[in-house]
């Protein structure tokens, strides 16, 4: 374990275990959500399920021995989002296209990380509008979170009143009371226990409502979780699925639609790393001591995302991304790469209990998700507000990311505004390759008129 520095950054095998095991549980809704999105594309549901939990357990064990870092990975479902955009409805494409756009979108990273464009955009962002983001993606797991527990409900592109249910907010209360109560007291790992109390009463009201009722011992009812998928069809379906090429390509139609929705991807995915990415470095710096100062760790997680979403497309997934719950690691106590290990390892380990994951009710996560994004969204205080108009298009940056978890086209439409009005009202001269944003945003706003 040497190689992970342990000694270095004060810390033992065992906060690193519990921090890993706490970060998977913040992201399990992840194999319960992304599924089922996912099917809606025409994806078989299990196909989609062993793909989201081979991407994420894979890519999560890249990053922990690549970056050696508390930083994990899982199909976003702000990206995820992008599936359903351009697979469903009137005009929806065969999902094995969106495999492939998801396969070339991870090449077209790792090559902007290689040919210096990240550097680029990382000096053109600056401290200040990450802050911005880091706010934004604070509320965006704020919302989700309460979103689990019923009292509001995702409506298009915000949040409506939902239906109360007594059960899932009794818990999220009691757990979130704890994780509160135990911070105070300064003990390791509060997230932690927080998080196994709510999936231990969210396990005895599910076997209440699905077991007990009806006969089932609990025994027995743990049991009904252990099993390998066995309907190897669906699977086959969607692993490697890449449509007819030779067809594809023949057709000029096609061919621009697959350039757009690459672009669409890869700008999605790119800057929703790096927004995501940075806040989380935020958080490593300000709760890792003698820790990354510089930007080379986040360089390599940047590219960890894109040869995740190559490892995506391969294994029948949508894009995976630095998850903005790998906070709920840090803030574990998590401090190297052995959290991120033993996350990716609780991820893999989800291929023998899929069952467990088609009933699990996502709300257990939602104590953490309220708890982080809390302590993320109050960062709002660090930011510059000498000037209103920049106040409010910092509010409103952060509101939309939290309202519509979508990272990348905050940063890459809100970016160009922020520098110009930085430029105007505190006459501060943008970063040397500022103009770049602007390209970006004319090139999308081209491709989607062509496609």
């Amino acid at each position: 374990m040497d190689f992970f520095q342990l000694k270095f950054h004060e810390t033992t095998v065992k906060n690193e275990v519990f921090a890993g095991i706490a970060m998977f549980m913040a992201m399990s809704y992840v194999l319960v959500v992304n599924p089922i999105l996912l099917s809606q594309t025409g994806m078989p549901h299990t196909g989609a399920f062993v793909g989201t939990v081979l991407a994420a357990g894979i890519t999560t064990i890249i990053s922990a021995f690549y970056t050696k870092l508390p930083i994990a990975l899982a199909p976003g479902i702000g990206l995820s989002s992008f599936f359903l955009l351009f697979g469903t409805g009137a005009d929806a494409l065969d999902y094995k296209v969106l495999l492939l756009a998801t396969y070339a979108s991870g090449m077209l990273i790792c090559i902007f990380v290689q040919s210096g464009f990240y550097d680029v955009v990382i000096d053109v962002m600056g401290m200040e509008f990450r802050r911005i983001v880091m706010c934004g993606i604070g509320l965006a797991l704020f919302f989700y979170g309460i979103s689990t527990t019923g009292l509001i409900q995702k409506s298009g592109p915000t949040y409506t009143l939902g239906q109360v249910q007594l059960a899932p907010v009794l818990i999220t209360v009691l757990s979130l009371g704890t994780i509160v109560l135990l911070k105070k007291k300064n003990v390791k790992g509060h997230v932690f226990f927080g998080l196994l109390e709510a999936y231990l009463l969210g396990i005895g009201m599910d076997y209440y409502q699905q077991g007990y009722e009806v006969g089932i011992s609990f025994v027995d009812y743990v049991k009904s979780f252990i099993c390998i998928p066995d309907d190897l069809d669906s699977i086959k379906q969607v692993m490697f699925a890449f449509p007819d090429m030779v067809g594809l390509f023949s057709d000029p139609e096609q061919i621009m639609n697959l350039m757009y929705i690459v672009f669409v991807f890869t700008m999605g995915h790119f800057f929703f790393a790096i927004g995501t990415s940075t806040s989380v470095f935020e958080e490593i710096n300000l709760y890792i001591d003698h820790r990354i100062k510089d930007e080379g760790g986040l360089k390599k997680a940047i590219t960890v995302d894109g040869i995740g979403s190559i490892a995506s497309g391969m294994v029948g997934t949508s894009m995976v991304t630095t998850m903005g719950e790998s906070l709920v690691g840090v803030m574990s106590g998590g401090k190297t790469g052995v959290t991120a290990l033993t996350t990716g390892i609780c991820f893999l380990l989800c291929v023998l209990s899929a069952p467990l994951f088609k009933s699990m009710a996502t709300f257990v996560a939602a104590p953490a998700l309220i708890y982080v994004g809390v302590n993320l969204a109050i960062r709002y205080k660090w930011i510059n507000k000498k000037s209103i108009v920049k106040s409010i298009f910092s509010v409103g940056t952060a509101l939309y990311v939290g309202l519509t978890f979508n990272v990348g086209f905050a940063v890459l439409y809100g970016l160009p505004i922020f520098i110009l009005l930085e430029w105007i009202l505190d006459k501060k001269k943008p970063a040397k390759y500022w103009w770049t944003t602007l390209l970006f945003v004319a090139l999308q706003q081209i491709l989607s008129i062509w496609a």
